[in-house]
């Protein structure tokens, strides 16, 4: 539920910050981006409470940080698929899932979409793996499911926490070494887990992927070739 409380509120177009007054968590006027409806939304506070909360876990935060933090950043539902970010383009923004899934996508000769290497779900940090922190070009594509609302935090504005509070690093330490953690334990099973075992954890432990994803992108996730994800499913 969004918060409908009125309050001041900074929010992204293009590269200018414009200040004014919205109820929290409701929808601007929507706009299409590259053939994707896209409603900018102002940030409820349920959404950057969770934010903090993802935050906290990481590494304790000062109130200054809080508040500075918070009209920083910025808020977008997408109502179509949207790639956020092609192969060879610099990351400008670091995202963060409110609602929904996003999807990491090698690009590869073999497969005209290219490969799903990596899914971020609600509560990660999206970033360029790598890329991102060292400002270089993206050797991936970042694609957005239909429905999924993110935050934003600019690159500019990331720097500039970063060189205020003395919390900024360790925070994005470990952002940088959660995922690539969890990269790490995707590769084992990858490589030590049969199919079927390797189906049967990640229906377990996101079963909503499988109500958003395509059947194609969770099986070429998973090194499973020609969508044969379904046969694998049975019985579960």
């Amino acid at each position: 539920m969004f918060n409908r409380s009125f309050r001041p509120s900074f929010f992204l177009n293009g590269s200018n910050r414009i200040f004014g007054y919205a109820r929290e968590g409701s929808l601007l006027a929507p706009f299409f981006l590259a053939g994707c409806l896209v409603y900018q939304i102002m940030v409820s506070k349920e959404y950057f409470v969770h934010l903090l909360k993802v935050m906290g876990t990481l590494c304790e935060l000062s109130g200054n940080f809080e508040n500075a933090l918070e009209p920083l950043i910025s808020s977008r539902q997408y109502m179509g698929p949207k790639n956020l970010l092609r192969e060879g383009e610099v990351q400008q923004q670091i995202w963060f899932v409110a609602s929904g899934l996003v999807r990491e996508v090698t690009l590869s000769p073999d497969t005209a979409s290219g490969r799903t290497s990596w899914f971020w779900y609600e509560g990660d940090f999206i970033f360029a793996h790598p890329g991102f922190f060292a400002g270089l070009p993206s050797m991936v594509e970042i694609e957005v499911y239909s429905g999924t609302i993110l935050l934003a935090l600019s690159r500019t504005d990331l720097i500039q926490l970063l060189q205020d509070f003395g919390e900024g690093i360790l925070l994005t330490e470990m952002i940088r070494y959660r995922n690539q953690a969890a990269r790490a334990a995707h590769m084992d099973s990858l490589l030590n887990l049969r199919h079927t075992e390797m189906v049967r954890r990640f229906y377990h432990h996101h079963k909503a992927v499988f109500l958003i994803a395509r059947a194609k992108d969770i099986a070429s996730f998973l090194g499973i070739k020609d969508n044969g994800i379904h046969r694998f499913l049975k019985g579960i």
